[in-house]
């Protein structure tokens, strides 16, 4: 659209397209703006995926002031807007896309709402010279820096009715830094969210709905300083230059330092990536461990339509192409994309492919397909099970025939496997993410002058809250200042809310409500094990499960603290050091916290056989054996020479 006529400028377009080419093949990284350009990249250009990164359009942030302190009425005043009508505005240049937004505005949506002023604003304006202007409708021609920012900053809400265009809109960076409640349609939010995934603030709309969505925005969002500060919150997190260049510079560091060292085996692996999963946060922890081990890694992510992205971060510093779908809503619309998946191994040449299975995920045939393709290819295959136990032993075996090596986390997950397949799996128990910093283990059950239960784990009803609260209501008996402190995210479309009001609803009839504190944030696990480490004990109530293995046990151990568990088979790997209630009641577990409470030497001594099993069963132990075996079992030659060294 910008040259015009395609068939005059398509001796232009092949330079360009020559030109693109040689600097994709010979540099060293290449920077994209969205999942969409990186998987255009692939295909057109042929580009390996291991040197493609994620860098995220963005804005400057603190260039605007925190929503609380924004003097609307005088900058109306300023500007000329009506103190007392909602106002919407959409930004735009003189661009396709933009222009049928603009036009749309002016002949639908304004009309549909007549109390609203929409305000036009930036070049899109000169598309609207020759449209009929209504009262409600207000087009500002072309505007500096400063006026866009301060017409923002007027308004109640801002618009992105975008039906056509690629990559992420950048007006919608300004819009939230601004601290707008957004109206958009699914192209417009295109890399912040999806209907289903949309952060607060952020409105994902067909068309035709626009008109009912601005009119109930302008009465209960307009002025809600709590949504301004979320919506603020998010782009601040995720969208913002101030972090996203930071994030930047420690990438083309490291980049820069590794480029004359030797190349180690080149790893895809296959799982959720940047989304609310435990499974996910694992396999970020192994990827570290891996790169330190001088591996090269290639997250093979799951679509994230349907989730709400963690941020910016894990996708710039890790190469990831997206080739399946995790549906977790309807659980009807999961799958692996087999080409795309050939076409990135094709592009990548992995030594190695790790695939992060849980039977939750996708169909088995899927898997079984995605294995034997891959070992057709010469590429070793690892596959590593969080729900051993779901996991039929016909499935297992059936792997291990498409020539996958298994990973199990307990032993009883492979009994009766058939002894010719014995020798391609084995049983490792999950990781541990160690702190740099660990405290030296202590039985003493006051912790910086506080006695208090600490908890971890996502926000569902089998991890056992409700049951932590009653255990905290009877403890509370014979230790009247204890307290509870849990860090439990909120797990997206799986009713976390309504469970966490049931619990708190339990927590005021026991009358322990304040002594309760309930972190719902997705947060780095580090401040997670911060929280734990200043914990008297870790409780972790949770219902029977059949997965492999907890995570969430791991790094509560990790921290080195006493942990307290249910008799589920989850926490089998663990037995040996933590103390296991022995049933799956109130009293069974007030009894097991109060003998860490009240005896400070066996408090001491799981503590101590905590610490020692995070030291053996560490994400470096984990990925030095990965890698091992992959040598041993494929012998792979130089790529291996490092692997044991460091």
């Amino acid at each position: 659209e910008l040259l015009g006529d395609l068939a005059a400028a398509r001796e232009t377009l092949e330079i360009v397209l020559r030109a693109e080419q040689a600097l994709v093949s010979r540099a060293d990284l290449v920077l994209a703006c969205s999942e969409e350009d990186v998987a255009l990249f692939q295909r057109i250009f042929d580009a390996d995926p291991l040197k493609l990164r994620i860098v995220p359009n963005g804005a400057f942030v603190e260039n605007f002031p925190e929503p609380g302190d924004v003097q609307r009425p005088e900058l109306r005043k300023q500007l000329g807007l009506p103190l007392n009508r909602p106002i919407a505005i959409f930004l735009g240049s003189l661009y396709g896309p933009n222009v049928d937004a603009a036009q749309f505005i002016a002949q639908r949506l304004a009309p549909a709402c007549p109390d609203i002023l929409f305000v036009v604003a930036g070049g899109v304006g000169e598309a609207l010279a020759g449209e009929p202007l209504i009262d409600n409708l207000m087009v500002t021609g072309r505007v500096d820096d400063k006026h866009r920012d301060e017409l923002l900053l007027a308004a109640d809400m801002a618009l992105n009715p975008m039906n056509a265009g690629s990559g992420t809109n950048i007006k919608m960076f300004d819009y939230m830094a601004a601290g707008l409640p957004v109206v958009t349609t699914q192209i417009g939010a295109r890399g912040i969210g999806t209907i289903a995934s949309a952060p607060t603030g952020i409105f994902v709309e067909s068309l035709e709905a626009f008109p009912s969505c601005c009119v109930e925005l302008a009465k209960s969002y307009g002025t809600d300083l709590a949504i301004r500060q979320s919506v603020r919150e998010t782009v601040r997190r995720s969208f913002s230059w101030e972090r996203i260049s930071q994030a930047l510079g420690a990438l083309l560091t490291d980049a820069f330092a590794r480029r004359n060292v030797a190349l180690g085996l080149r790893v895809a692996m296959m799982s959720t990536w940047n989304i609310t999963c435990g499974i996910g946060e694992h396999s970020g922890y192994l990827i570290g461990a891996l790169t330190a081990e001088g591996a090269q890694v290639l997250v093979l992510g799951n679509s994230i339509d349907g989730h709400q992205p963690l941020g910016f971060e894990r996708d710039l510093r890790t190469a990831v192409s997206r080739v399946w779908r995790w549906d977790n809503q309807t659980w009807r619309d999961s799958g692996i994309d087999q080409d795309r998946l050939d076409s990135v191994l094709g592009l990548s040449r992995p030594d190695l492919l790790i695939i992060q299975h849980h039977s939750g995920y996708v169909p088995f045939m899927d898997v079984e397909t995605s294995v034997r393709r891959a070992y057709d290819r010469g590429i070793r295959v690892v596959v590593e099970m969080h729900d051993g136990r779901n996991v039929p032993l016909e499935h297992k075996a059936r792997l291990c025939a498409a020539g996958a090596s298994l990973i199990v986390h307990h032993a009883d997950e492979l009994k009766g496997l058939p002894s010719k397949y014995q020798a391609q799996a084995s049983v490792s128990p999950l990781p541990i993410l160690v702190p740099s910093t660990l405290r030296e283990a202590q039985g003493n059950i006051m912790v910086d002058g506080e006695t208090s239960i600490g908890g971890f784990g996502f926000l569902r009803p089998y991890k056992g809250l409700l049951m932590s609260i009653r255990v905290l209501a009877q403890l509370r008996k014979k230790y009247p200042g204890l307290r509870y402190r849990g860090w439990h995210a909120l797990y997206p479309g799986d009713g976390s809310e309504d469970y966490l009001k049931l619990c708190f609803d339990e927590a005021v009839r026991l009358g322990v409500r304040n002594a309760i504190e309930i972190d719902t944030r997705f947060l780095p696990i580090e401040e997670i094990q911060a929280g734990l480490r200043m914990a008297s004990v870790v409780l972790m109530p949770y219902d029977p499960s059949e997965e492999g293995g907890s995570a969430a046990v791991n790094l509560a151990l990790a921290v080195g603290r006493p942990v307290v568990t249910s008799p589920s088979s989850i926490f089998h790997s663990v037995a040996d050091v933590v103390c296991n209630a022995g049933s799956h009641t109130v009293e069974a577990y007030a009894r097991s916290v109060d003998r860490m409470l009240s005896d400070p030497r066996e408090a001491t001594e799981l503590s101590g056989r905590a610490k020692a099993w995070a030291a053996a069963n560490s994400y470096s132990r984990a990925a030095q054996a990965i890698l091992e075996r992959s040598c041993a079992e494929f012998r792979l030659g130089e790529h291996c020479q490092k692997v044991g060294t460091q």
